[in-house]
């Protein structure tokens, strides 16, 4: 919410309705007329929540993110791009760079990369989401239902 032109006064008591979760919850633990001004607010919500902030890293911090053996492609690319949103100098390449050296080394995927590594961060995101459905598709083809395993049982 962007409030242009407004007497500081109409500012002070918008703010609130802007934030949501502990930041509400701290504003509406505020005394009654304890505050006097916009800058004074100001400066109290920074300093209650800014140990808490989350710092921007530098685009190269993705190249320490690896998948897990045990970890899904579906998870790994997820965590990942949980990590992207805080880089503050994103790069194409770099984040393919990552995605590449960050796929577990003995992964079906890793074999498919071998075969046809791409060369754009696109044709990574269709190759590993065609790779995704395939995988997907087995899974759900082969995995016994669970309607089918109580048949087993009471056999």
């Amino acid at each position: 919410m962007t409030l242009h032109n407004f007497p500081r006064e109409v500012a002070c008591r918008a703010f609130p309705l802007t934030l949501k979760g502990s930041a509400r919850v701290w504003v509406g633990s505020l005394a009654p007329r304890s505050i006097d001004s916009f800058g004074e607010l100001t400066r109290l919500f920074l300093t209650q929540f800014m140990a808490s902030s989350r710092r921007r890293c530098p685009s190269a911090y993705l190249l320490t993110i690896k998948q897990g053996e045990d970890e899904s492609l579906k998870i790994y690319l997820s965590r990942l791009n949980k990590e992207c949103m805080i880089i503050e100098d994103q790069d194409e390449k770099i984040t393919l760079v990552a995605l590449l050296g960050g796929v577990w080394l003995r992964s079906q995927f890793m074999a498919e990369l071998a075969r046809r590594t791409p060369a754009t961060l696109r044709e990574f995101m269709d190759q590993v989401n065609n790779f995704i459905n395939v995988e997907d598709t087995l899974r759900a083809l082969t995995e016994p239902t669970r309607k089918e395993l109580e048949q087993a049982e009471n056999k």
